[in-house]
């Protein structure tokens, strides 16, 4: 594997590696492993990336237009159920959903706190808003925020 920084030989993010690098006495001051915090860059490539709208995303996540523009472009911090509607309208895997989260500073999802798992769930099995709210009520549990009071 070459060490060139274009985006196609890009060394893939490695946690173990950064956790090695943070046993030493220094801390890393201009190492390209750790992750873009700027939101609108990163759902910038990701739209880039699929070929998706922010218009038609903000729509399928139920949010308000003006609402789901700044969260998208990193000019307001929203919750973090409004990130995850982000996510299933995008349709993104869990590995991409749990970065945007880190992006975001939302923190992840966890597997053994039920309501996340029941949206691990839905993501694994490619629900969008809709069904996952249906899948949540039916399991008892308090469906994603809709952004009904968003703005």
């Amino acid at each position: 594997m070459s060490d060139t920084k274009d985006s196609t030989n890009k060394r893939p993010l490695d946690t173990t590696h950064m956790q090695e690098k943070l046993k030493g006495d220094n801390f890393p001051q201009d190492w390209e492993g750790f992750l873009d915090d700027d939101i609108r860059n990163f759902f910038d490539n990701l739209l880039n990336e699929t070929g998706q709208k922010k218009s038609e995303i903000i729509r399928k996540a139920n949010l308000s237009r003006t609402y789901g523009y700044q969260l998208m472009e990193g000019r307001r911090r929203g919750k973090r159920d409004y990130y995850l509607l982000i996510a299933l309208a995008m349709s993104l895997d869990l590995k991409t959903t749990q970065r945007m989260l880190s992006v975001t500073q939302c923190g992840a999802l966890h597997p053994l706190i039920k309501r996340d798992a029941a949206v691990i769930f839905a993501i694994n099995h490619g629900y969008d808003s809709a069904k996952t709210y249906d899948f949540m009520c039916s399991l008892g549990l308090t469906p994603l925020d809709d952004g009904a009071d968003s703005e």
